[in-house]
């Protein structure tokens, strides 16, 4: 009777069991007679089968593969085919693996391996401020390098001031757990009710001062845009009266107030400068019409000169803070459980002095990065940012001071 043919080729494991029971019926090193006969009945496989596994044993006990590179059958579906079909896929309906399965026919299993391979990569995109005509113009006269040099501005003169919304918690945590364990439960009453603090920062470049003898890590201050204000009402964690912080609106008022009470005395108490002369530099937000050369001038004092620098309209990627600063410390603050408005402060703060100077100075590489992009696009923000190795260049010794521009770009 012939013997039925389960698979076209052995596993490993088939094989060795098929070592394993000739091995029990050797003596002194050789089979006894009819070991493979017997053998092949038992295992359903044909006698050479068993034979010529036993021989290769012998040759080599690892029992490794003789075929040599990829073999097995040709892949129906080969990059060049899955790319042109994915291609042909409008791009809003490109989401998901799911939603290019329905729009190609292609099974999950093959976009997960060519996802793997590279074949299909996955990008994000994020909607970026509508720039008009004028903005364009702006933002080619902002970055235009002084007297037309070929080398970006230090901006040791230049503070950077934005505000923004640091919350207790988010939506969406991604958590890695191991097999069989789950995850703790989160739970509000509603997002809205998550407590969120908005703080004004305000940042420089990092350098080192000679007149103290210390290394400026670039960093102002940073402070929450709230009052104390004693509890209207009792509660289960603090009676009525209690001085609790209080969330207020950011207007001309409290703008103008933060910036002559709060950032001037800290730049006048850390900024390393020869000429104590600083440029504020902030968005054009409604409240920020406040500060004008002519309110600075009243601050002006004890040598400092203060100048304001409004940014070109719909244009966060020219403020160091936005662009990536802003990032790192609500990376560092969602590491920590906030429950209070108070632990927001807390754990806000304590983000923005653990973030190291290094840190600060490479997004300022990366401003000098996207003002030079500004530039290449004929002022559009619509380009995307190249990885610079910052971190590479420090330990290598070879990171420049300041990103050089083309002159063909500067006519």
């Amino acid at each position: 009777m012939e013997t039925p043919r389960v698979r076209r080729e052995l596993s490993y494991e088939n094989k060795m069991e098929v070592v394993t029971r000739l091995q029990k019926l050797t003596i002194m090193g050789k089979l006894v007679r009819g070991a493979i006969s017997t053998t092949a009945k038992h295992m359903q496989l044909h006698r050479t089968t068993v034979s010529n596994v036993w021989e290769g044993f012998k040759r080599n006990s690892r029992m490794s593969s003789g075929k040599l590179g990829r073999v097995g059958g040709k892949k129906i579906n080969t990059s060049s085919i899955v790319s042109t079909l994915v291609s042909e896929v409008p791009e809003e309906q490109r989401s998901t693996l799911r939603d290019i399965s329905q729009a190609t026919g292609l099974s999950m299993g093959t976009l997960s391996r060519r996802l793997k391979d590279g074949t299909i990569e996955r990008k994000n995109t994020r909607l970026k401020p509508l720039l008009t005509d004028a903005n364009t113009i702006e933002r080619t006269a902002f970055e235009t390098p002084p007297e037309v040099t070929y080398e970006f501005d230090a901006m040791w003169d230049v503070v950077h001031l934005d505000e923004k919304w640091f919350n207790a918690d988010k939506d969406r945590r991604k958590v890695y757990v191991v097999k069989g364990q789950s995850i703790k439960r989160r739970a509000a009453k509603s997002k809205r009710f998550i407590p969120k603090v908005m703080f004004l920062a305000a940042v420089a470049r990092p350098r080192h001062d000679d007149e103290r003898g210390v290394m400026f890590d670039g960093k102002i201050g940073m402070w929450p845009v709230v009052k104390y204000l004693p509890a209207a009402r009792n509660s289960r964690n603090r009676p009525a009266g209690t001085i609790v912080p209080t969330i207020v609106n950011v207007n001309a008022v409290l703008y103008r107030d933060y910036v002559i009470t709060r950032v001037v005395p800290a730049i006048k108490a850390k900024f390393p400068s020869v000429n104590k002369r600083v440029v504020l530099q902030h968005d054009n937000a409604t409240p920020h019409g406040a500060i004008t050369d002519a309110i600075l001038a009243c601050v002006s004092t004890d040598g400092w000169t203060f100048v304001v620098q409004r940014q070109p309209p719909n244009s966060p990627d020219l403020n160091v803070l936005d662009l990536g600063y802003f990032a790192s410390i609500q990376s560092l603050q969602n590491k920590v459980v906030s429950h209070s408005i108070d632990d927001v402060i807390q754990s806000t703060l304590a983000s923005f002095e653990a973030l190291s100077s290094e840190k600060l100075e490479n997004v300022f590489h990366t401003f000098q990065a996207v003002m030079r992009l500004v530039l290449e696009h004929n002022s559009s923000n619509h380009f995307p940012l190249s990885h610079l190795k910052k971190d590479a260049k420090r330990r290598a010794g070879t990171l420049s001071a300041n990103l050089s521009c083309p002159a063909s770009l500067l006519g």
